[in-house]
């Protein structure tokens, strides 16, 4: 284990762990594994799990129950509290009051737009996920096959399974060492990343049919307002992977799938496909994450940041 970090637990006796909001599966995996490890290197400490509810996609974990959703708060500050891939202190609000009243904090991270909050850090913009970060700041240490199936979900999540441009030889290696573990990456591949309920097919499929183009078919985009979301009965999660699909679009370079959550609050996300920063973009919104992925809030009327996030393209095409 790398040293810094295990001499932080080490001299912990209550542990924390989260990560950000609307948690996906590097997220859900970095999370669980490094829970997993702290609990079976360090049995006498205090370790405690708090992240939103999960996905129905993402139950697929033994320590599943160990998570606190409700971010119920102990009595005393925790000694160690461990924030896992967030790039900010706006990304996990739930556990905001909890993260600075604890006594130290470590962040383990791999976006570019991180802003560097913690007492500790380890971030790695370069790496493919925060799974991959943490396998190799875990190095040394053998990995059940239960922690390497978490680990493996969070890179298969965050590479696209393996074809964004994040994942180099090294992430195939580390892929590689985590199935020789016990993974059986078809099963995780297939249940959590292609396998969809009846609604989300829906859902989808009316995404794309309200899709359009613009910048001359260069930018491909849609939004599901309020009102539809509870006309099917979708919750977010319900929306994973309309913007990967919207990605998919032939001769585009640019796709943003917008989400109103609130009334005129917006959660965008964005794919590009080479020559746009849309990180950079979204960082204009207040987000942030990697240069051909991204997301943010955006407040106010939908043509309006459409026609903001629209020149933002524009100057970098």
């Amino acid at each position: 284990m790398n040293p810094n970090l295990k001499r932080a637990i080490e001299k912990a006796g209550s542990i924390a762990l989260t990560g950000h909001k609307h948690p996906d599966g590097d997220c859900v995996g970095s999370c669980i594994a490094a829970y997993r490890v702290i609990r079976k290197m360090f049995p006498q400490k205090t370790v405690k799990l708090y992240l939103e509810t999960i996905p129905d996609n993402l139950r697929v974990f033994e320590d599943e129950a160990a998570i606190d959703s409700t971010f119920s708060a102990p009595d005393e500050p925790f000694d160690l509290f461990l924030i896992l891939d967030c790039s900010s202190e706006d990304r996990f609000p739930c556990a905001a009051d909890m993260v600075k009243a604890a006594k130290h904090t470590f962040v383990i991270d791999h976006h570019m737009t991180n802003t560097h909050f913690a007492d500790e850090e380890v971030v790695v913009a370069d790496a493919s996920s925060t799974c991959e970060v943490l396998f190799d700041l875990l190095e040394g240490e053998e990995l059940d096959a239960e922690t390497a199936k978490a680990l493996y979900l969070g890179i298969v999540h965050d590479t696209g399974v393996f074809k964004y441009t994040a994942c180099k030889e090294h992430t195939m290696t580390v892929a590689g060492k985590l199935l020789s573990a016990g993974v059986d990456a078809q099963k995780i591949i297939d249940d959590t990343l292609y396998r969809k309920s009846f609604l989300q097919n829906r859902l989808i499929g009316y995404a794309l049919l309200h899709s359009q183009l613009a910048l001359d078919g260069k930018m491909i985009y849609t939004k599901l307002s309020l009102a539809e979301m509870a006309e099917f009965g979708a919750t977010p999660a319900d929306t994973e992977g309309i913007i990967d699909q919207l990605r998919l679009t032939r001769g585009i370079e640019v796709a943003l799938f917008a989400r109103e959550d609130e009334k005129d609050t917006y959660k965008l996300s964005m794919r590009a496909i080479a020559d746009v920063n849309v990180a950079s973009i979204c960082s204009t919104f207040g987000g942030g994450g990697h240069r051909l992925a991204a997301g943010c809030n955006a407040t106010g009327d939908f043509d309006d940041i459409l026609t903001q996030v629209s020149a933002l393209v524009m100057l970098q095409l």
